[in-house]
């Protein structure tokens, strides 16, 4: 309980969009790819926040595109971002980068990463943490890694399956800004926006239930 915010929501890849479905089409700028938010990892975040909000969790959803018009820099440019908000919200505690896979089969077709819960199926998340590995500055990147730990137990004894294995990997994301960051992957490109909006709120429940210590 503060007075403030406690979670940023970024997306460093913000045009990442899913599968077109019926009902739910859009105008691709690229291959699942759009700068309209309805449609784009946006819509995602939007849908985080708004069940954190409801648990009484404060947060702010940062929409800034950051992949356009140029893909090539956009961790830098989502880290300006994340310390003018950390600096005009000193309260926040965790920094959330949310993304959704990519990947092709043999044929290039996308790929879907698809779990089962209570019979539906919806898209996999995976947590993604980054370390000092390729000689960036990070050197509380094993928080990060507990923090991610402990969501993941917390997830997959609520919901089994919902998680892939935590990605580790040598870059930092910018998740050295703050101890509690993390990158989550929701879904993939083969994925619909439905399936992901899904996913999005169980990872808002299991995260407020980590914070709430349930």
């Amino acid at each position: 309980q503060q007075d403030g915010p406690t979670v940023l929501i970024v997306h460093t890849h913000t045009c990442e969009a899913y599968a077109q479905e019926p009902g739910w089409e859009y105008d691709e700028d690229d291959t699942a790819r759009s700068m309209d938010p309805a449609y784009s990892v946006v819509r995602v975040g939007d849908e985080l926040a708004e069940v954190l909000e409801s648990r009484g969790i404060g947060v702010i959803h940062d929409t800034s595109i950051n992949d356009y018009p140029s893909f090539n820099g956009a961790y830098g440019t989502t880290l300006e971002r994340i310390e003018a908000q950390l600096a005009a919200h000193p309260t926040i505690q965790m920094v959330i980068d949310v993304h959704r896979d990519a990947a092709a089969d043999a044929d290039g077709q996308p790929i879907t990463r698809t779990a089962e819960v209570n019979g539906e199926p919806i898209a996999q998340l995976m947590l993604v943490v980054g370390t000092d590995e390729g000689g960036l500055y990070h050197p509380n990147w094993r928080d990060n890694l507990s923090w991610a730990l402990k969501l993941q137990a917390v997830m997959e004894r609520s919901w089994p399956g919902l998680c892939r294995h935590i990605d580790l990997r040598t870059e930092r994301f910018n998740q050295h800004a703050t101890a509690g960051s993390l990158l989550v992957e929701v879904g993939a490109s083969g994925n619909t926006l439905k399936q992901a909006l899904v996913s999005a709120r169980l990872l808002g429940e299991g995260l407020a239930d980590l914070i709430e210590g349930v």
